[in-house]
């Protein structure tokens, strides 16, 4: 019975924060222009595209089909916080944030009470979609190679579930 209240009590405050860190990544993407956003898009497109080839994410884990077990996705959301924190150290913000934005996708898929703020953030994001492909020329530009064209056929692409809105 102890057990149960102690597991009770961390997972409220579990949910808390989690809720608490998604409000306030929300509300940064609410304060950002749409051109920003669009880069940030783009940004998140190659970053997937590079974890599902290099096993960080399962290929098509934001697509129709089923969701790995709760903790295979938590594994995932602790690799890619793990990168964004070597992109912060590195001075890369805008990778840091584009990473979050799978980070935070993963948690509001994993927990239902979170799928809302899921919803909120991709409707932020989409504000940045006709901003992507210049995005994407630019980072094409500086990079001085082509992206994958898998990023050029899939920015478009929003996690099922948060299509909505």
């Amino acid at each position: 019975m102890l057990k149960d209240w102690l597991l009770d009590k961390m997972q409220d405050g579990a949910l808390r924060a989690s809720t608490r860190e998604i409000k306030k990544f929300v509300t940064a993407l609410k304060n950002m222009g749409d051109k920003d956003l669009g880069a940030i898009v783009a940004i998140a497109t190659v970053l997937r595209i590079n974890f599902e080839e290099h096993g960080v994410v399962p290929r098509d884990i934001f697509g129709d089909g089923a969701l790995p077990t709760a903790e295979a996705l938590g594994g995932c959301q602790l690799e890619i916080n793990r990168l964004s924190k070597q992109f912060r150290k590195m001075g890369l913000a805008s990778d840091a944030a584009a990473a979050m934005v799978w980070s935070y996708t993963l948690r509001c898929l994993n927990v239902p009470e979170l799928r809302p703020f899921g919803l909120e953030m991709w409707r932020e994001l989409r504000r940045g979609f006709p901003y992507v492909k210049d995005a994407l020329k630019a980072g094409e530009k500086e990079k001085k190679e082509r992206f994958p064209a898998r990023v050029w056929l899939e920015w478009k692409m929003i996690p099922t579930g948060f299509d909505a809105g």
